[in-house]
């Protein structure tokens, strides 16, 4: 029975070790296609600033994913963002996002970008 408890105790561990790389490759790991890895989103506002965007908004799924993150891409004064949504590894998280991005120029266009599609948020609303 000695040596059964730590073959036991080891095959728990590998299984522990195995669910948490598979949870962070699915949270993290879509980074690694940028923005072919997005969804589109809901923009509730969005405000632009020296030195920083920020941005509100949500799924726009009729049942919402969790937000697991966002890329972003700035070309001259055009701010383009990619949104992530899973169901799977955003549990722990509601569909809503606030987020504030960097930037270093001056932006005045901001796009939402996703694997198929780009379109432009009309910041005007929000002003």
């Amino acid at each position: 029975m000695s040596k059964k408890l730590p073959t036991a105790v080891i095959i728990i561990i590998a299984l522990a070790a195995a669910l948490a790389v598979i949870f962070l490759a699915g949270r993290y790991g879509w980074k690694i296609f940028g923005f072919d890895a997005c969804s589109g989103a809901v923009i509730k506002s969005v405000e632009i600033s020296d030195g920083q965007v920020e941005i509100k908004g949500s799924c726009p799924g009729l049942v919402p994913k969790g937000f697991i993150g966002f890329v972003s891409k700035e070309e001259g004064d055009k701010l383009f963002v990619g949104f992530r949504f899973s169901a799977v590894f955003g549990f722990f998280e509601t569909g809503d996002f606030d987020i504030t991005i960097p930037v270093k120029g001056e932006i005045g266009e901001v796009y939402v970008k996703t694997a198929g599609d780009e379109y432009l948020v009309d910041t005007e609303l929000y002003k």
